[in-house]
């Protein structure tokens, strides 16, 4: 009887000890390997995230800009008259109250333009000055400036013919109307973005 104890309370053998022990490492390594790739699964869903509320951000932005656009005319000192509305591919210049709801902060013309810094870098930036109601001298030194948009690849604006329907990238403040819609083409570093339209109601 003693026999059949030492028989079976025999120790690990060298060879059963390292099967063991590789398979503990391998064992520890996917556990780590899938930590890994749920913290990188994390950060991705982050960046989307991110990325998604930015894109909330200008669109409700420019949205309510244009919703609340002012339809102005003003007479040049060659008794022209013209709409307070012009753009071109890199941005648009219009009127509209700041804040957005109700007058009490006043009417602000509004410029959105490339900002571009010396490391390269070009930030999508709007720009706001006092609308004081007269034929005045835009001086965009004074303007209030904020960044919408950081680290844009592509910016093209598009601006559509309320008659023809055909879209330009080129609308001068000499035209009898304001454009029906407003395209904005957008890219970041992780790529393009949805086309952003938006109708100018008060235009219409």
């Amino acid at each position: 009887m003693s026999q059949a104890f030492r028989k079976t309370s025999r120790g690990f053998t060298l060879l059963e000890l390292l099967i063991a022990l590789a398979v503990t490492a391998a064992v520890v390594a996917l556990m780590f390997a899938g930590v890994g790739v749920i913290g990188r699964s994390e950060e991705r869903n982050q960046r989307v995230i991110d990325r998604s509320e930015r894109m909330m951000v200008v669109s409700q932005w420019l949205g309510r800009k244009f919703d609340t656009l002012r339809l102005l005319m003003q007479r040049t000192s060659e008794n022209k008259v013209v709409t307070f509305f012009s753009g071109n591919a890199a941005g648009a210049i219009w009127v509209a109250p700041l804040p957005e709801r109700g007058d009490a902060g006043g009417l602000y013309v509004f410029r959105t333009t490339p900002l571009r810094h010396e490391n390269g870098r070009v930030d999508l930036s709007v720009e706001a000055i006092p609308y004081d109601g007269a034929l005045m001298a835009l001086d965009w030194s004074r303007a209030l400036r904020e960044t919408l948009l950081p680290d844009v690849r592509t910016l093209q604006w598009y601006y559509q013919d309320g008659q023809t329907g055909e879209w330009t990238q080129q609308w001068d403040s000499t035209k009898a109307q304001y454009p029906a819609r407003v395209k904005v083409e957008l890219a970041d570093a992780q790529g393009d973005w949805p086309m952003l339209i938006f109708p100018l109601t008060r235009a219409r």
